[in-house]
């Protein structure tokens, strides 16, 4: 490529989005020596003001794509502004272009699986606020951001990138997140006709037949890639709909380029949770037996679902599954086995049912009875159930922990002087959070009485050297209420942890001028060195995190933006705390 065509190329860029000072100040240099090269950016800029601003042109169907068949085939020599072109298209042609191209990409094995064929230039999108700048900085090949005067439905796909067109706001809390096994990582947006989802190198850019759209499919509650690189997800179906009005489920299996697998997708019945275990899907899943019942009486049949590679699917035993109040929080062990607690009141005292659904039907030894309020389950590595056990409101808090097979193990920290706050905040919040467990039974209890309070446990439930942690600030919230919605609620943002036992957590920010913050607490207590990160523009969120076995996390923000909505962005965070890519999934 000629000096003169990196210009054009630099140029073009600069039509939608901003140049680093170095950048900016070499094309002037160039521009003003060039009379050439003037011209053609004066072009260039005319031609894009009239695409922006001109009445959108109605296209026939085969017009339309005609038209970006031949600005997507690849030239004999590709000119230097061929991404303008392309983007110019889309722009020219809008939505219209999308629906109608996504027909067209479709696989033919599968009428609901898309594939949204990226074109060269495109990159990871604009960058959030963080760091030295105290402004974003949108990055070349990034989607343009329309005038706010310009109408955008709710969740429109952005074709070639893993990007909507929506508010963050609205969004962010439906947008899952998932390291995969060789430093890739999947993520899933909810778009207005389906979600979108994409498979990102080290280096956040798409890989090769990613993103796909999965049609009719939205939102996706399961994102779970597995070791060969395919993934399993896991979404509500608008066309699924069961006898009691509840929406049914559709499974969906993509190899590593994006493609979906022979025997998929599958259908399921509401409602589910689940995970892989190694290839194959467990979920564990329920039928309601109607919409209304007496405390005590059977709601419904609850069994586990297995479905392998192929998609070949084994319906476990059907079980009753009684619920005695409104509370119950279900999840499938590293085992196949679905774990869940049922909370209810005995003669005025609390009671939590702890009970467990296998293949083959009730496991020998459950349900257990505990004496008090427990949170839902959670794992280790060996498939131990840890539960905390108090009040969300009041002090103490203790974890218990039981073997796989019901059996209490004498690991539980004892009462701590902290009350563990319950996960959701609103209405009904009254059962106390989970502890967040690592891998080898490392876990913490968090509360947030007047700031953010962590206990740091050993595996053998014993409080740790310098903890606990603590600080003045609280863990941030997720979620939008409405100034209307006066039963509107939401949860906290929940922390993770990575690997080497490094909790992290997204705190709310210190200051109505700054942003929230990650911050990243080692073993022994203490802020990890670099930690914490901080988003600078005032606003700003993170509202989840999770960590891949590298030790990179990914994290989710939520900026505002100056058109009144708000953006979406993935940070992926070493360490050390270096943000070494982010990708902009929901812009206004």
């Amino acid at each position: 490529m000629t000096t003169h065509e990196e210009f054009l190329d630099l140029a073009a860029a600069a039509i939608d989005f901003d140049l680093d000072p170095d950048e900016r100040a070499a094309l002037d240099q160039h521009l003003a020596g060039c009379d050439s090269c003037r011209r053609t950016v004066e072009a260039f800029r005319e031609d894009a003001g009239k695409i922006a601003y001109g009445p959108a042109p109605r296209l026939a169907p085969g017009q339309s794509i005609a038209i970006l068949a031949a600005a997507l085939r690849p030239p004999a020599s590709g000119p230097p502004v061929r991404f303008l072109v392309v983007a110019a298209l889309v722009a020219l042609l809008g939505g219209g272009l999308l629906a109608v191209g996504l027909g067209i990409i479709r696989t033919p094995n599968d009428p609901l699986v898309a594939v949204l064929t990226p074109s060269p230039g495109d990159s990871s999108g604009q960058a959030p606020s963080i760091g030295a700048s105290a402004q974003p900085t949108a990055s070349a090949g990034a989607t343009q951001q329309p005038p706010a005067a310009t109408p955008r439905p709710v969740g429109s796909p952005t074709a070639g990138a893993v990007q909507v067109r929506g508010d963050g706001q609205e969004l962010g809390t439906l947008i899952q997140m998932a390291p995969g096994p060789e430093g890739d990582f999947y993520v899933s947006i909810p778009a207005s006709d389906g979600t979108v989802v994409g498979r990102l190198d080290d280096r956040g850019k798409p890989a090769p037949g990613w993103p796909v759209f999965l049609r009719g499919a939205s939102p996706c509650g399961l994102l779970l890639p597995v070791a060969d690189g395919s993934l399993r997800v896991v979404c509500s179906a608008d066309d699924l709909v069961s006898e009691l009005d509840n929406p049914n489920v559709r499974a969906f299996a993509l190899d590593a380029r994006g493609r979906p697998l022979a025997g998929w997708p599958i259908e399921l019945p509401c409602c589910f949770t689940g995970r892989m275990i190694g290839d194959e899907l467990t979920l564990y899943t329920r039928h309601p037996g109607g919409d209304d019942y007496e405390p005590g009486q059977q709601a419904g049949q609850s069994w586990v679902v297995a479905v392998a590679a192929d998609g070949t699917v084994r319906n476990g035993a059907a079980v009753p599954f009684i619920l005695d109040c409104c509370l119950d929080t279900w999840t499938v062990g590293p085992n196949g086995i679905a774990y869940g607690t049922d909370h209810y009141m005995s003669t005025g005292a609390a009671i939590t049912g702890l009970a467990a659904v296998s293949l083959a039907g009730i496991p020998e030894g459950y349900p257990l009875q505990i004496e008090g309020n427990t949170s839902k389950p959670a794992f280790d590595a060996a498939g131990r159930i840890y539960l905390t056990l108090g009040s969300p409101d009041e002090l103490p808090a203790r974890t218990l922990v039981f073997d796989p097979d019901s059996r209490a193990l004498e690991v539980d920290s004892g009462d701590m002087d902290i009350a563990a706050t319950s996960e959701w905040r609103g209405a009904g919040a009254d059962i106390p959070g989970a502890p967040i467990v690592g891998p080898d039974g490392t876990s913490f209890v968090v509360g947030e009485s007047g700031g953010t309070v962590v206990m740091g446990l050993d595996p053998w439930g014993r409080v740790m050297p310098g903890w606990p942690y603590r600080s003045d600030l609280g863990l941030e919230g997720t979620g939008f209420c409405p100034p209307q919605d006066t039963g509107c609620g939401g949860f906290r943002a929940a922390p993770t942890v990575g690997p080497d036992n490094v909790l992290y957590l997204l705190q709310e920010a210190a200051t109505p001028a700054a942003g929230g913050r990650i911050v990243a607490v080692g073993p022994d207590g203490r802020v990890v060195d670099g930690w914490p990160k901080q988003l600078r523009r005032a606003g700003s969120e993170f509202w989840s995190i999770v960590a891949g076995p590298d030790g990179r996390v990914y994290a989710l923000a939520i900026e505002p933006e100056p058109n009144g909505a708000h953006s979406a962005t993935i940070l992926a965070i070493a360490p050390d705390s270096d943000v070494q890519f982010n990708v902009t999934v929901v812009e206004p």
